[in-house]
Order: C-alpha cells, then sequence, then structure tokens
C-alpha cells in the first residue's frame, strides 16, 4: 500500500516538518510505502532538502520528492498579513499529484501518533475534501458568525481546518476545482487558503473525527455545545497540532510540549535540536515578568515602543512595581505621535535611539517584534538592551501545560498586584 502525503515547508520550518515526518512514519505501518511531496520555493537551499531527505536512509518505504512551484501563479493573490504565502501551494494539490486520486495534507506543525492509513482511507469518494472542524472558531462562535457573514459563507457547520485534510484528487480534477481555488485567490480571505478551500468545497465537505486534528488548547468547556464538536479526550488524540501562535519551540510551556520535544530529540541532528531546546527554554525565562522587572530596576531610561493599549499597560504596571526609571513612550506611526499632549509626549524612535543610547527598549509589539528589533539594531541600539514584552492573555494561558500554571499566575500576580505575598497569593 502506498499513502501520498503532501506538506508545505521553508527553510525556517525544516526541522518542524523533518520532526512531523519521524512521528508519521514511525507511527504508520512499517510496510506501508510513504510517497512525500514537499512543495516549496526555487529558493529552498539544498542543505535544507538534505536534511529531510536523509530520513529515507533512516526509516523503511519512505521517498521525501520536492516540488518546486512557479510563484507566478501567486502574484494576482492577496495574502494575510502574518501568513506566509506558500500557505496558498496547497491549492495546487489536485495538479502536482496528477496520477494519484487522493491523497493526504500535512501541516509541519504536527504530532502523529496514529497509523496514517486509517485517516488515508476514509471514505470521500462523494465529496472534494474531509476534514475537521475548526476549533479556534468554535471557541469563539460570535468571531465565527461574524467572519462567515463578513466573507460570505454559506454554512459554519463544515468549516474545517486546513491542517489536516484528505484531498479526492480525482474528483476536483474532473469538476476543475483548482481553477475556482485560484479564481478566488483574487479576493482577501482573512484564512486565506483555508477561507478558499472552504467556500469553494461548500457542500462538498466530510468531517471528520476531532482525533485527527486535535488542537493543543482544545477544552471541552471551551464549547457552547458539544453538537458543535466531538472532541478528543486529551489522551485519545492521534494527531496534536499546534494552530495557531504558540508553538512549543517557541513557548516551551504550552500543552503538549513535552511530546514534541520527545519526539524532536529523536528525529533531529543532536546540535540542532539542543540549540532549539535551548533557544525555546531561553524564550519562556524572557517572557517571565518577573524577568523584565529585573532589567527595569537596573535602568535609568525605559523606552516604551508601542504607543497602545498594551504599552500603556506595560507602563502601567511598571509604576504598579515602583519603577523609578524615566520611562518614555515611542511609536513609528505618526498618527499615534499626533496624540502626544501636556501629560505625555510619543516620540518618533529615531529621536530617542539617538538620545539615550543606553536606555532600555521594550518593544510591545506582538506580531512585528522582528522587523521592529531590526529597525532598532540598525539605529545602534544593542540588542542586549532590547526586551520583548509578549501578552500572556487568555488564548495562552488556554494553551499553558497544567505543571505551569501555579508559576504562571505568581507571574501574573506580580504584574497586577506589584508584589507577591509569602505564599503567592494576591495580598
Amino acid at each position: 500500500m502506498r499513502i501520498p502525503v503532501v506538506m508545505v515547508s521553508d527553510d525556517n520550518y525544516i526541522s518542524q516538518t523533518r520532526v512531523t515526518i519521524w512521528t508519521m512514519r514511525k507511527n504508520t505501518n512499517k510496510e506501508i510505502f510513504m510517497d512525500i511531496s514537499i512543495l516549496c520555493s526555487e529558493q529552498l537551499e539544498e542543505r535544507s532538502r538534505k536534511r529531510l531527505v536523509e530520513l529515507e536512509s533512516v526509516w523503511p518505504n519512505l521517498k521525501i520528492n520536492f516540488y518546486e512551484v512557479d510563484c507566478r501563479i501567486f502574484a494576482d493573490a492577496k495574502p494575510a498579513e502574518r501568513i506566509p504565502i506558500a500557505s496558498f501551494y496547497r491549492l495546487i494539490i489536485p495538479e502536482v499529484l496528477k496520477e494519484d486520486k487522493k491523497c493526504l495534507f500535512l501541516d509541519g506543525d504536527l504530532i502523529v501518533n496514529t497509523d496514517l492509513q486509517n485517516l488515508y482511507m476514509q471514505d470521500i469518494e462523494d465529496v472534494y475534501v474531509a476534514g475537521i472542524r475548526d476549533g479556534d472558531f468554535l471557541f469563539s462562535p460570535e468571531t465565527a458568525i461574524n467572519h462567515f457573514n463578513t466573507y460570505g459563507f454559506q454554512s459554519f457547520s463544515t468549516y474545517v481546518n486546513a491542517g489536516v485534510m484528505v484531498f479526492n484528487l480525482d474528483k476536483m480534477r474532473r469538476d476543475h476545482v483548482q481553477r475556482q481555488l485560484l479564481d478566488c485567490m483574487r479576493m482577501y480571505y482573512p484564512y486565506m487558503d483555508q477561507d478558499i478551500l472552504n467556500k469553494v468545497c461548500d457542500g462538498k465537505i466530510k468531517l471528520l473525527d476531532s482525533k485527527y486534528n486535535y488542537f493543543n488548547r482544545c477544552k471541552s468547556e471551551k464549547v457552547k455545545s458539544k453538537e458543535d464538536y466531538s472532541f478528543a479526550e486529551e489522551k485519545e488524540w492521534e494527531i496534536l497540532h499546534f494552530a495557531g501562535a504558540y508553538k512549543p519551540w517557541n513557548d516551551f510551556r504550552i500543552r503538549g510540549g513535552e511530546e514534541w520535544w520527545k519526539y524532536a530529540k529523536e528525529a533531529l541532528e543532536k546540535e540542532i535540536y539542543e540549540e532549539m531546546y535551548k533557544r525555546a527554554q531561553k524564550a519562556a525565562m524572557k517572557s517571565d515578568w518577573s524577568y523584565i522587572l529585573e532589567h527595569c530596576t537596573k535602568a535609568e531610561v525605559i523606552i516604551i515602543l508601542g504607543y497602545s493599549h498594551i504599552g500603556i499597560d506595560v507602563f502601567t504596571s511598571l509604576k504598579r512595581c515602583h519603577i523609578e526609571s524615566k520611562i518614555f513612550f515611542c511609536d513609528n506611526s505618526k498618527e499615534k505621535q499626533s496624540l502626544s499632549d501636556e501629560n505625555i509626549v510619543i516620540y518618533p524612535v529615531e529621536i530617542l535611539a539617538k538620545q539615550y543610547t543606553k536606555a532600555l527598549w521594550i518593544n510591545t509589539s506582538q506580531y512585528r517584534y522582528m522587523e521592529i528589533n531590526e529597525q532598532l539594531r540598525k539605529l545602534g541600539v544593542d540588542e542586549r538592551r532590547i526586551i520583548r514584552y509578549r501578552k500572556k492573555d487568555e488564548i495562552y494561558f488556554d494553551m499553558l501545560d497544567d505543571s505551569y500554571i501555579e508559576y504562571e499566575l505568581k507571574e501574573l500576580q506580580l504584574k497586577s498586584m506589584g508584589s507577591l505575598n509569602e505564599y503567592g497569593d494576591q495580598e
């Protein structure tokens, strides 16, 4: 038996893709031939390709192929902010696998803990795709309804997440579905190819058991009605999906992270694994309010980059924690700079970078922080004087591994109350 699998990757995601491939090959019957096609750009480095191809010599019945996508296909596409245009690649799968009647698509942020033939053998004769209802929309039904009304979706009940899908390639080709998918790229959709697949395939989507795409933030109490989603028990998942912004290699304390790191230790080269592990541990430590506070107590001047509700919250929290340093706001937006008054001045970044060369910078941007850090470095700011502030909201706590909840609650108390009592409780 042969199972064709399609994935998308680039040079920044090779380690994660390697871990996912490792888990699927390890846990699927070794007699089954796994034929994996990696959709990529022609810029994918040879070293990255070799790191995946190396797995062929480790596991039996495994083949890694690379399909270089002609990016001109997506010249008229309207990508969403923070989602790479490569996400659109899955829209051309029917033409990539010309000889196959069906295939699996898997994201690179998954752990496969099951024999994939169980998923591949799903009956999809009368549909275009099969998948699992999108958990994020089920957590926020009001957001879902607004999204569907705004972008013209007909049905909420069969909207699936695109991270794990079974494609009926034969039927999609017969009905010229790919042309419809590509035509939709000319319109803006926040979830890009996921929105497009759900819209074009509406009425021809089969729902699968949630155990095949279990979000690591899934908690049954978050869902209004059990009829909305058949949640697998946490220990019964077969494919664990680190969907959204919180990934174990970036967020060391999230649920399911221990399982991912266990597989990563097997799948990755020793030096790469150790580097990723240390970096993740360090990132977790640097996200602590106590870490930020420790650095702020030593700084004569603090500059909060980003005049927003997040930046203002950081300012008031520092004052609550008795930080006496001079604190300034700056922002790249001229519109926000114009909000300056007699009580507060929002400076251009360049002015403060030039005037306060030894200041401590707190970058409060949640999504463009890397771009802004690079801007500061070009202005001569020592990167050791830049701290990234990460807002730990309700979603973060939903994702948090139970073993870290008490620790994070103490950090939250320190930030919100300014101190801890002997037991870490609110005073």
